[in-house]
């Protein structure tokens, strides 16, 4: 016949047993509501904390680099000073998971094993040693795997300092599974909006700049001054830039001497130009400087300046040193000023520039 202290017990551990779920269901809302992986593994650990019986609930993260970071703690302050950042080598893991017991998809790992010398950990010093075998001793640790659908470890969920002073049921064991699936996928969502993010940004850079040289190219250059356009006062200076002897560098050492030119030349000039300026290749060898602001004329001639200095340094190739020079013309008026007039004239002044040069005469900016 069941007691009432039985029946008591029983309702107690179903009632425990619903309020996990609840948690759970929550974390599982936390988890494809965001993909902000800190804000997700910290709403994780806190979770498990509500729902496992442990007062702390540590989440490592395989980072780029190979090694695993502690990405978020939910303990007290000291803990997570102590441990949040700190990194583990997969070696380090691999030996500790080697000693550990497995407890279906869990690996404990008692306190008579010896830890990796590297690995950075945290021991309670409140915590009593307890007197039978199904205490939890101060150094004892429990860990559930996080893994992405492939199998391959991503991360890694621990805790510590059980409410009551032992080792985990089997209730407790199967809610840390439950949350240790719920972080796997967060993991593994957090990762697919990287590599989508990522992706985008190179697909986007791609579309917008030249693959030769890295510089804005003509699509760039015309969304660049659309927004221009739309300002109201300032000024905007335009700036042609059409490398002297050019061909010749391609006839004498090939299209592969030529292309190492235009990235010597190109890097160059990029480093020249002012933060708000945009410089962009618009052709095989001519190149167009966009600059905003006030003064833009002293500002296009003092960059003239520079720019024919730096080029007029010889280019180191695999066929030998090639020297190209630059003939330059610019224009500027308000920023509302159409563009392709601006343009037009500085591409005039370029051409006069070119002819000076063709001529044997000084060049002037």
């Amino acid at each position: 016949m069941t007691s009432i202290e039985d029946l008591s017990s029983q309702l107690s551990d179903a009632l425990a047993e619903l309020d996990g779920l609840r948690t759970l269901h929550e974390v599982s809302k936390a988890v494809h509501a965001s993909l902000d992986l800190t804000a997700t593994m910290d709403a994780v650990v806190h979770g498990v904390t509500r729902a496992s019986g442990f007062e702390v609930a540590v989440v490592n993260v395989l980072q780029p680099d190979g090694d695993f970071a502690v990405v978020s703690v939910d303990g007290t302050e000291e803990i997570r000073r102590s441990l949040l950042g700190t990194t583990t080598s997969p070696a380090n893991w691999d030996e500790l998971f080697g000693k550990a017991e497995r407890w279906g998809s869990l690996y404990f790992v008692d306190h008579n094993n010896d830890m990796p010398d590297a690995m950075i950990t945290w021991t309670s010093e409140t915590l009593t040693v307890p007197a039978g075998p199904g205490g939890w001793h101060p150094e004892d640790m429990l860990f559930a795997p996080l893994t992405a659908p492939a199998g391959e470890l991503v991360g890694i969920l621990s805790v510590d300092l059980p409410r009551d002073g032992r080792r985990p049921g089997p209730v407790q064991r199967e809610m840390l599974e439950l949350f240790a699936q719920h972080a796997s996928t967060a993991v593994h969502h957090a990762r697919l909006h990287h590599e989508l993010a990522e992706s985008r940004a190179r697909l986007h850079h791609a579309a917008t700049h030249d693959p030769l040289t890295g510089l804005a190219n003509r699509t760039l250059l015309r969304a660049f001054t659309d927004e221009l356009a739309g300002r109201t006062g300032g000024e905007v200076g335009v700036m042609v830039i059409d490398l002297d002897e050019f061909k010749a560098v391609n006839d004498a050492g090939g299209h592969d001497a030529g292309d190492e030119v235009l990235r010597t030349v190109a890097a160059r000039m990029a480093a020249l130009v002012g933060p708000d300026d945009l410089l962009a290749r618009t052709g095989g060898d001519e190149f167009v400087l966009v600059a905003t602001g006030e003064g833009v004329d002293d500002r296009l001639r003092a960059v003239a300046e520079r720019v024919h200095r730096a080029l007029a340094e010889p280019v180191e190739t695999r066929t030998g040193p090639c020297r190209v020079g630059a003939s330059i013309g610019h224009a500027y008026g308000e920023c509302c000023t159409d563009f392709a007039q601006l343009a037009s004239a500085a591409d005039a002044d370029m051409y006069r520039t070119k002819q000076r040069h063709r001529a044997k005469r000084a060049w002037v900016a």
